[in-house]
């Protein structure tokens, strides 16, 4: 049976979740891995669900620029609810320096928009654990 992999995607963007989850499935595939992939367009709802369930996902992707609460927003709740998922969160942004300036004392894992397979491959496999072979 193939190891599944959780993981959570908040993006408002329906276009940016479907490219999101086909680099997800095809990485995790050649892994012989699969996905269980929960998708949220609501960020309230992500934090939510974060903080409820948040210890289950080994993957977080994080859209910055989102309606209502802001993906630094909601890691910055994390840093004060849950710090252990910290490490587990990938932003997805097309301005990574607002979050630099932000958390300048946080390692922070950032896929810059817009983004090839091979560099979402590469934060994968950082946050993941994989070595690439």
């Amino acid at each position: 049976m193939n190891k599944v992999i959780k993981v959570l995607t908040i993006d408002d963007e329906d276009t940016v979740q479907s490219i999101l989850a086909a680099f997800l499935n095809r990485y995790l595939g050649d892994k012989g891995m699969e996905s269980d992939l929960k998708t949220l367009s609501d960020p309230v709802q992500g934090l939510f669900e974060l903080s409820t369930n948040g210890e289950q996902y080994s993957l977080i992707l994080l859209d910055v620029r989102l309606p209502k609460l802001t993906g630094d927003e909601i890691y910055n709740s994390l840093i004060h609810v849950n710090p252990n998922l910290l490490e587990r969160v990938l932003f997805v942004t097309g301005y990574p320096d607002d979050l630099t300036e932000r958390f300048p004392d946080k390692s922070l894992n950032i896929l810059q928009k817009p983004f090839r397979y091979q560099s979402f491959t590469e934060q994968l496999s950082k946050i993941l654990n994989f070595d690439e072979k």
